[in-house]
């Protein structure tokens, strides 16, 4: 189903309460992106990025267009600890557009929810509820998202965080959760060579971002000899 950018939506307003500018890499991947989701066949994209480089907040652009179209998002991460830094990092990012059914809340604003394994089991049948109903837009997890008890109102859009985590079955799982084929976006922050790349994942079109934004701290990688003794 096309999901093409909406006039006054979530996105837009997401947009204008950002207190810094999308780098020229972000904006240009997000536009790729974007006119992923307008077509009316599923987006199959993998988006490469150093640490740092913004890939978050490029996903969660297209998590928002979906949502002004009426379908959900469902990120899937690797572990507990960085599905938990994903909640926050997007509940950060969208301030009061999170908080969807709150008193006071905006018009415009959804919810975002959290399932992993470890949770209470209260917690868990209040975010299985909300990704049910559709109440939460996003939907963050771990392979707890695979789970048969897992179920959305309708699932647009499939983001899969460290994809070389998960395998073809794991992703197919989750998009089967929706009714019709979801777009599909899959994110890594370690380098592979195109032409590997193109070999590895033939059936995904490849985005680089290669621009880390200003005052970003930079990446350093070390080699530490373990004492043998």
């Amino acid at each position: 189903v096309a999901r093409p950018a909406q006039s006054g939506g979530l996105l837009e307003a997401f947009d204008a309460s950002l207190h810094f500018e999308l780098t020229a890499g972000q904006r240009s991947v997000a536009d790729e992106i974007a006119n992923d989701l307008a077509q009316p066949h599923p987006m199959h994209r993998l988006l490469q990025g150093e640490v740092g480089s913004g890939k978050t907040v490029v996903a969660l652009r297209a998590m928002l267009s979906v949502i002004d179209n009426g379908g959900q998002a469902a990120l899937l991460a690797p572990t507990e600890v960085l599905a938990a830094q994903h909640l926050r990092t997007i509940e950060k990012l969208l301030g009061p557009l999170s908080q969807g059914g709150m008193l006071g809340s905006q018009e415009k604003a959804t919810q975002v929810t959290l399932i992993t394994g470890s949770q209470t089991a209260a917690a868990r049948r209040e975010a299985l509820a909300k990704a049910a109903s559709g109440d939460a837009g996003i939907v963050i997890g771990t392979h707890a998202l695979l789970g048969e008890s897992v179920e959305f109102k309708e699932l647009a859009l499939v983001i899969v965080d460290e994809q070389h985590r998960f395998g073809v079955e794991q992703r197919d799982a989750l998009k089967s959760k929706a009714s019709i084929t979801p777009h599909l976006l899959v994110m890594t922050a370690t380098p592979i060579p195109r032409t590997l790349a193109l070999t590895i994942y033939g059936d995904l079109d490849l985005t680089l971002l290669d621009e880390v934004p200003q005052g970003r701290q930079a990446i350093t990688t070390e080699i530490v000899k373990i004492d043998e003794r």
